[in-house]
C-alpha cells in the first residue's frame, strides 16, 4: 500500500511538470544571460557592467511570424501578428491583452506605428497598403499605390510605416531602392524623403576605371542598400535603419533627408530596427539578436543581446526583428522565429548613466558631475562616464578638471575646446610679465651693444673668432652648406656636381638628424595632434619604412639616371637630398613644438607650416638634382616619376617574395616536424 501511495504520488507530481510544461507561461530572470559592451577612449569594444537584465517573457500571445512593435504614451505595447493577420495591443503594465485589431483587408501586417493623438498605422505588404485607423480603432482609410506619375513604375508592397503629428507618412517597401517613400495624409505621393548611396566593391570601381563608356553601360548597375525599419519620433524627427552595411547603418535625417550625424557611425550589420524614447535616446536592434543604445548625438551608449539558434534561453533570441522602449526605459524585444516577447529592465548602473545624461541635457551641469563621478566609482575607466563628466565641467568653467576628463575619454575636440580656455586665462595672466621680459632683454641688449663700442668693440670681436672657430667644424659647415642649399640649390647642386662641396658622413648626420625630427613628430605632438598612441604604433615599422623609402628614393634615382645618361654619381644623389631636406627637418620641429600650445581653431597654420616646408624641400631637391645630372626640366620630371615608379615595383616584388618566404618557411616547417615524428 504505502508503496502504491508513493508511486501515486510520484505520477501526480510528474502530471504537474509536464501540465507547467505544455501551458504558456511568464518567466522572470535575475542575471543577465548576455555581456554588455561599451567602446573604449580608442573605439575598442570594452566589456562594462550589465546595462539590462531579461525581465518577463511572454509565450501565452500566440504570435505568428510577428514582425514589428511599438509602445505608445500610455505604455500600449503594439504587436503586428503578421502570420495571424492581426495587430495585438498589449497592456505592459497589467500583463493583459486589452485589444486585437483585425480587419478582412489584413494579408500580412508587418509595420506598426502609432501618433501621439492615437492614430494607428498599419503596413501590409501582401494587402499592398496603409492602413490608417482613428483613435477609436474605426479604419479611416486604406493608402494604396500612389497615382502619381512619379510612381507609376516603382513597387509598393509597405512592410514599415512612420508617421509625424503633421500627417506626413513615411513607408519601407519592398524592392524599392529610391528611399524612403513619403506621402501626405490623404495618400498623396510627396516624393523619395531618403535614399542610401550606393557602394561600389573594389571589382567594380576599377572596371569602372579601365573599361571604355560602352563596357561600363554593359555592366550591371550597383543599387543602394535598401531601409530596413523607419522611425519618427515626438519632434518629428525620421530616423531610418539599414541592413548589410557596417557603416551608418542608423541614421537621423534633417528635414532635406540628409544623415544629422557629421560623423560616420559604425552600427550592426544586420539592423532591423531603430526605435526612440521619451528621453530621446536611440535604440537599434539586429537580426542576430543584438541591441545597441546611442546617445541623441549618435554616440553608442551600451551593446548587449546575442543569439541562440536551437535552446532556449532568457534573453536570447534566434531572430530579433523589432524593439520598443516602454516609459521606464525598459526594453521590449521580439523573436520573429518562436513567437514570444522578451522584456528587459535597466540596472541600477544604466539607470546612473541615463539619469547623468538626462541631467547634462536640462542643463543641471552640477548635478551631472555629481551623478557621473558615482558612474566613475563604479568604472573607473568609462570613457563615456568621463567624457560627461569633461562636458559638465567644461559648462561649468572647471576647465583644469575637463581636460583631465577628456584626455582619459580621448575626446579631442572637447579637449581643444577646455585647453583654449585654460590657454586663454594663462596669457592673460602672464602677458604682461612676457612683455615686461622682452623690453628688458631688448634693452639689455641694446647697452651692452652701445658698452662694447666705447670699449673698442672687444666684445664683437670675440663674437666673430668664435664664430670662426665654430664654422670650421665639419658638421656645422655641412649645415651652412644644407642653409644656402635652400636659397640657392642651383649653385649648391653645381657645387656637389664638381666636387667641391659637401660630404657623405655631413649628409649621414642630417639624415639622422630628419630622422629624430620625424620621429619626434611621429610620437611627441600635442594630444589633440596625435591621432595615433605612441603604444599603438609598430615603431620598428616606422622606422623600417622610413629608412627603406629614404633608401629606395636614392637607389632608384641612381638607376635612373644611369639608364637615362645622369651625370650625377650615387655619392652625389646621396647628398643632393640632404642639403635639401633642412626646411622639412624645421618643419617637422616646429608642427611639433607648436601643435602642444595651438587648438583646433588654430590647425590651418601646422598645415601651412608642413606645406611651406615640404615644398621648399621639394623645390630644392628638383634644382640639385637637375643640376648635378645636366637634365632640362622635362627631363628631371620623368626621371622622378621613373624613380616612383620604380620604388613602387620593388615594394610589390619585396611583398611577393615575404609572401612566398612564410609560405615556403611554413611548409619547411611542417615536413620537418613530420620528419621528426616519424623518424622518432
Amino acid at each position: 500500500m504505502r508503496n502504491e501511495r508513493r508511486k501515486r504520488v510520484l505520477s501526480l507530481w510528474m502530471a504537474a511538470v509536464l501540465l507547467l510544461l505544455c501551458f504558456p507561461y511568464t518567466a522572470s530572470a535575475d542575471q543577465a544571460t548576455s555581456y554588455t559592451y561599451t567602446v573604449d577612449e580608442k573605439g575598442e569594444w570594452v566589456r562594462t557592467q550589465d546595462a539590462y537584465l531579461p525581465d518577463r517573457t511572454l509565450t501565452e500571445l500566440g504570435l505568428s511570424s510577428a514582425s514589428d512593435l511599438f509602445i505608445d504614451g500610455q505604455d500600449m505595447l503594439y504587436i503586428a501578428d503578421t502570420g495571424n493577420k492581426r495587430i495585438i495591443v498589449y497592456n505592459t503594465k497589467t500583463g493583459n491583452v486589452d485589444e486585437i485589431i483585425k480587419i478582412k483587408d489584413f494579408s500580412s501586417p508587418s509595420g506598426v506605428f502609432v501618433t501621439g493623438n492615437g492614430k494607428l498605422y498599419v503596413a501590409d505588404p501582401g494587402a499592398k497598403a496603409v492602413f490608417v485607423f482613428s483613435a477609436d480603432r474605426s479604419l479611416e482609410a486604406k493608402l494604396t499605390k500612389p497615382d502619381s506619375p512619379l510612381y507609376s513604375d516603382t513597387n509598393y508592397e509597405p512592410k514599415k510605416v512612420a508617421a509625424d503629428e503633421g500627417g506626413n507618412i513615411y513607408i519601407i517597401s519592398e524592392g524599392v531602392y529610391n528611399g524612403v517613400i513619403q506621402l501626405a495624409a490623404t495618400g498623396e505621393f510627396l516624393g523619395f524623403f531618403a535614399v542610401n548611396k550606393a557602394r561600389l566593391t573594389l571589382s567594380q570601381q576599377i572596371q569602372r576605371l579601365l573599361f571604355t563608356r560602352a563596357q561600363v553601360a554593359n555592366l550591371v548597375d550597383a543599387n543602394p542598400t535598401v531601409f530596413t525599419n523607419v522611425f519618427v519620433d515626438r519632434s518629428g524627427i525620421v530616423y531610418t535603419a539599414t541592413s548589410g552595411t557596417y557603416l551608418n547603418g542608423m541614421k537621423k535625417h534633417s528635414t532635406n533627408g540628409g544623415n544629422m550625424f557629421k560623423t560616420d557611425r559604425y552600427s550592426l550589420d544586420t539592423l532591423t530596427d531603430v526605435y526612440v524614447d521619451r528621453n530621446d535616446f536611440i535604440y537599434t536592434c539586429s537580426n542576430e539578436g543584438y541591441m545597441d543604445v546611442y546617445t541623441k548625438d549618435g554616440e553608442l551608449i551600451f551593446e548587449f543581446g546575442s543569439r541562440v539558434t536551437t535552446t532556449d534561453v532568457v534573453g536570447l533570441f534566434t531572430r530579433l526583428p523589432s524593439i520598443a522602449v516602454d516609459s521606464k526605459g525598459g526594453i521590449w524585444a521580439l523573436d520573429g522565429n518562436k513567437g514570444y516577447l522578451q522584456s528587459f529592465r535597466t540596472t541600477e548602473y544604466s539607470q546612473m548613466v541615463f539619469n547623468a545624461l538626462n541631467l547634462y541635457e536640462a542643463g543641471k551641469y552640477d548635478e551631472a558631475k555629481t551623478q557621473w563621478n558615482e558612474v566613475l566609482r563604479l568604472n573607473q575607466m568609462s570613457a563615456l562616464a568621463h567624457d560627461g563628466a569633461g562636458k559638465a565641467y567644461l559648462h561649468t568653467e572647471q576647465y583644469e578638471e575637463a581636460l583631465e576628463h577628456f584626455r582619459v575619454a580621448n575626446d579631442k575636440d572637447y579637449y581643444s575646446e577646455a585647453f583654449w580656455e585654460v590657454r586663454n586665462t594663462w596669457i592673460q595672466k602672464y602677458m604682461g610679465y612676457i612683455l615686461l621680459g622682452l623690453v628688458v632683454l631688448l634693452i639689455g641688449m641694446r647697452v651692452m651693444k652701445t658698452v662694447d663700442k666705447r670699449h673698442g668693440g672687444k666684445l664683437k670681436a670675440l663674437k666673430e673668432r668664435l664664430g670662426a672657430r665654430i664654422s670650421r667644424l665639419p658638421f656645422l659647415r655641412d649645415l651652412a652648406l644644407a642653409k644656402r642649399m635652400d636659397r640657392h640649390p642651383d649653385d649648391c647642386g653645381y657645387e656637389i656636381g664638381k666636387n667641391r662641396a659637401g660630404s657623405v658622413l655631413g649628409a649621414s648626420l642630417i639624415y639622422l638628424l630628419f630622422f629624430i625630427a620625424f620621429m619626434l613628430y611621429q610620437t611627441q605632438k600635442g594630444f589633440i595632434y596625435q591621432y595615433q598612441d605612441v603604444q599603438d604604433m609598430d615603431i620598428g615599422f616606422v622606422v623600417l619604412g622610413f629608412w627603406v623609402l629614404l633608401g629606395g628614393f636614392i637607389f632608384c634615382n641612381y638607376l635612373v639616371t644611369s639608364i637615362n645618361d645622369g651625370n650625377g654619381t650615387l655619392k652625389q644623389i646621396f647628398m643632393v637630398p640632404a642639403y635639401s631636406i633642412l626646411p622639412t627637418i624645421a618643419a617637422l620641429l616646429a608642427v611639433t613644438l607648436v601643435s602642444h600650445v595651438l587648438t583646433y581653431n588654430e590647425s590651418f597654420l601646422l598645415t601651412l607650416i608642413m606645406i611651406a616646408g615640404i615644398a621648399w624641400s621639394v623645390v630644392a631637391l628638383f634644382v640639385g638634382l637637375q643640376t648635378i645630372h645636366q637634365y632640362s626640366f622635362k627631363e628631371t620630371v620623368m626621371s622622378l616619376l621613373l624613380t616612383i615608379i620604380f620604388m613602387l615595383i620593388i615594394v610589390i616584388v619585396c611583398i611577393i617574395l615575404s609572401m612566398m618566404w612564410n609560405s615556403l618557411s611554413t611548409f619547411l616547417t611542417s615536413v620537418g616536424k613530420e620528419l621528426m615524428y616519424n623518424a622518432f
